[in-house]
């Protein structure tokens, strides 16, 4: 017997959640929590085999749910689950511990295969076209990333991070590595392209 906990605040999908488990999981039972603290309250009355945890809470972000439920449980099994398909979702699930990544847009059996997956011990991260050169960017560089999309220069950079300049360099320099680009506009160009950044 399975027991699942998904946190998510959006009543609509918790049921159409619910229903879907009910039909093709008949033998799990389904705990649910509108907010991180309530999984946490949650968690008092026993631990789940795994959390579904969606990546935007009404009071923390989903990311740092998953965090203080790992403190708590740390052998609960964490799912992030987001509207939202992007790589950069899927990059900062893998930083927080999460073992897998699941879109509420995806079919109901592709959802269920990847929660089994995770079960049994595995990951459940589904490969990207063209993920091979995002695959060793950092949760770190990914900011760095954004706050170049966001048109900020290495001075800002290193002010709104708190770096050295030749950290920012490092970084940089990794970063058109990985995404094979010869610089900042095609940095960025990539990125949206893979779903990095938004």
């Amino acid at each position: 017997m399975v027991t699942a906990l998904l946190v998510d605040d959006h009543p609509l999908f918790r049921d159409g959640f619910a229903s879907m488990l009910r039909h093709h999981r008949p033998h799990w039972t389904l705990r649910t929590a509108n907010s991180a603290a309530e999984a946490l309250a949650a968690l008092d009355g026993g631990h789940p085999d795994l959390a579904i945890i969606d990546i935007l809470l009404p009071d923390v972000d989903g990311f740092d749910a998953a965090r203080a439920i790992a403190e708590r449980a740390p052998l609960v099994s964490r799912v992030m689950i987001s509207g939202r398909e992007d790589g950069a979702a899927r990059l900062r699930s893998r930083d927080c511990g999460a073992s897998g990544f699941i879109s509420k847009s995806w079919a109901p059996e592709r959802i269920v295969e990847m929660l089994d997956e995770v079960l049994a011990g595995g990951v459940a991260f589904e490969a990207q076209a063209d993920a091979h050169a995002a695959e060793g960017i950092t949760v770190r560089q990914l900011e760095v990333l954004t706050l170049l999309a966001d048109g900020h220069s290495n001075k800002a950079i290193e002010r709104r991070m708190s770096i050295a300049p030749r950290t920012v360099r490092a970084h940089l320099t990794e970063i058109f590595h990985l995404l094979e680009v010869d610089g900042r506009v095609q940095a960025i160009l990539k990125a949206r392209q893979l779903g990095l950044i938004g």
